[in-house]
C-alpha cells in the first residue's frame, strides 16, 4: 500500500463508521416487528333511562374484511359492547345495529370511511308498546277525553324524560376480539 494523506485516512475512516450505523439501522427497521393497528368499535344500549343487557350488536363491514358475514357481541349488565379488530384493510366502512327482545329493531348506522380506531357509539332502543286485547265479557273500554292524562286519584301523569344512564365499558379481555386476514 502506498503513502495515503491524512484526510484519506479521516475519509475511509468516516466511511466506515457511516456504512456500520446505516446497515445496522436498516437491519433494525426491516426486523422489527410492526404492532398491527387496533380498531376499537365500543359503546352502550340503553332505553329511556336503563341500559339493556343482553342486546345483540352486529358489525357488518364491508369489502373483502365483510366477506365472513356480521360480527356479533352481547351487550353485559351496563348495556356495554366492545369489539377490537386488527388487520383492517383500508378504505373499510362498516354498520352498527342492536337489536333487543321486547324492543323495536333500529335502522343500521354507517360508521366513517374509513374507519377511526377508536369509535364510541351508543344506541338508544324504544320499547314495544303493549298491545291491549279485550278480552270477553270485560266490559266497555274506557276512552279519553281532552286534557292531560291522569292517574288513579287524578293526579297527573308526567311525561318520560330521557336520561341517558352513565357508560361502564367492557374491559379489553370482555371484548369481541376479531383478526382480519390480509
Amino acid at each position: 500500500m502506498g503513502k495515503q494523506s491524512g484526510v484519506a485516512k479521516v475519509g475511509a475512516w468516516l466511511a466506515g463508521i457511516a456504512a456500520t450505523v446505516i446497515s445496522g439501522y436498516l437491519l433494525w427497521y426491516f426486523t422489527v416487528p410492526r404492532t398491527p393497528v387496533v380498531t376499537t368499535f365500543e359503546g352502550m344500549v340503553y332505553s329511556v333511562d336503563a341500559p339493556v343487557a343482553k342486546a345483540k350488536v352486529s358489525l357488518k363491514l364491508t369489502g373483502a374484511a365483510g366477506a365472513g358475514g356480521p360480527i356479533v357481541d352481547f351487550t353485559d349488565d351496563n348495556g356495554a359492547y366492545k369489539f377490537e379488530l386488527t388487520g383492517l384493510p383500508d378504505k373499510t366502512g362498516g354498520s352498527l345495529v342492536a337489536d333487543a327482545l321486547g324492543y323495536e329493531p333500529v335502522k343500521p348506522r354507517r360508521l366513517p370511511v374509513p374507519l377511526q380506531s377508536d369509535i364510541r357509539l351508543d344506541i338508544p332502543l324504544t320499547r314495544l308498546a303493549a298491545v291491549a286485547v279485550p278480552t270477553p265479557n270485560s266490559g266497555p273500554t274506557p276512552t279519553s277525553g281532552p286534557g292531560p292524562a291522569t292517574g288513579g286519584g287524578g293526579k297527573q301523569i308526567s311525561p318520560v324524560f330521557e336520561h341517558i344512564p352513565a357508560y361502564v365499558p367492557k374491559t379489553a379481555i370482555m371484548a369481541k376480539q376479531v383478526r382480519i386476514g390480509q
